[in-house]
C-alpha cells in the first residue's frame, strides 16, 4: 500500500525562503545519502535518518522510500533522499541523493539552477557479466540499466507527489543528455570511470558532468549540471567527486 505522510511545517519552508545562499544545508541529502550502506543498511536503519520532519515530506511503497523537499512557493530549490530495498531481505540495494537549488548571487543577476545528483546502487550480474563487443560498451549498457532501475523506484512513489514527481524528472532528464551523447559518440565513454568524468550538455542547464564508477557490483554515478559548480575548482578537484 503507497502512503505519503504529510509532515512540513511551513514556518520552517518559508525561513529557508530568500535572496541569498539560503540552501547551505543542503549537505544534509548528502550526508544521510552516505549514512545509507548497501547491503548492509536495513529498512529501519534507513527510516530512522532519512527524513528531517521539519522540513520535509516522506514517501513510502513497499520497497521504497523517499524524503523530500521544497525550499519555496515556486518550488525552484527541491531536492531528495530515495533508498530502494530487497524485496526479501529488505537491505538497502539503491540509493540517490539529488537536489537542484536556484541559487541568487546579486539582485541584478539572474537565479543560477544548479543540479547535483549522486546513485549508488548493486547492478544485476546478468548485466555486468554480459558478453559485450568492448568496455565502452559496456558502461553505456550499465549506464542504460541504472536509469531503468531509477525510473522504476520512482515510479513507486511518484504518483501522488508533484513536487517530488518533478525532482524525478529532472534526473531522468539528466539521465537522458548523458546517454544521447554516448550514443552518438560511445566513444566517450572512456571518460565514465576518470577524475574529470564525461562533459556533456544538459539542455536546460547547460555545462555539466557525469562521473561514473563500477565496484564490484556496486556502481556509483555522480552528475553536476549547471557551470557554476565548476566556477570555483573544476570537477575533478572536488571533494565528493574524488571520493564517491
Amino acid at each position: 500500500m503507497k502512503t505519503t505522510a504529510l509532515c512540513i511545517t511551513l514556518a520552517a519552508v518559508l525561513a529557508l525562503s530568500g535572496c541569498s545562499n539560503s540552501l547551505d544545508n543542503y549537505e544534509s541529502v548528502f550526508d544521510r545519502y552516505y549514512s545509507t550502506t548497501l547491503k548492509d543498511s536495513t529498512s529501519a536503519d534507513v527510516l530512522a535518518m532519512v527524513q528531517d520532519p521539519e522540513t520535509e515530506l516522506f514517501s513510502q511503497s513497499e520497497s521504497v522510500v523517499a524524503a523530500w523537499g521544497i525550499e519555496d512557493k515556486k518550488e525552484r530549490t527541491h531536492w531528495f533522499n530515495m533508498v530502494a530495498f530487497d524485496e526479501e531481505q529488505m537491505n538497502a540495494v539503491r540509493k540517490y541523493g539529488f537536489i537542484l537549488k536556484e541559487r541568487h548571487w546579486g539582485w541584478n543577476i539572474s537565479p543560477a539552477p544548479m543540479l547535483r545528483l549522486d546513485v549508488a546502487l548493486v547492478m544485476d550480474a546478468e548485466v555486468l557479466e554480459a558478453a559485450y563487443a568492448g568496455n565502452n560498451e559496456k558502461q553505456v549498457e550499465i549506464l542504460k540499466a541504472a536509469k531503468e532501475l531509477f525510473t522504476r523506484d520512482a515510479a513507486e512513489l511518484t504518483f501522488d507527489s508533484r513536487p517530488l514527481r518533478n525532482s524525478t524528472d529532472m534526473v531522468k532528464q539528466a539521465f537522458k543528455s548523458v546517454l544521447v551523447k554516448l550514443d552518438r559518440s560511445p566513444a566517450y565513454a572512456v571518460k565514465l570511470p576518470l577524475f574529470e568524468g564525461m562533459a556533456f550538455d544538459h539542455p536546460t542547464l547547460g555545462e555539466s558532468r557525469i562521473r561514473m564508477l563500477i565496484e564490484g557490483d556496486i556502481v556509483k554515478i555522480k552528475i553536476k549540471a549547471g557551470k557554476h559548480w565548476f566556477s570555483k575548482e573544476p570537477f575533478e578537484e572536488q571533494d565528493d567527486v574524488i571520493y564517491m
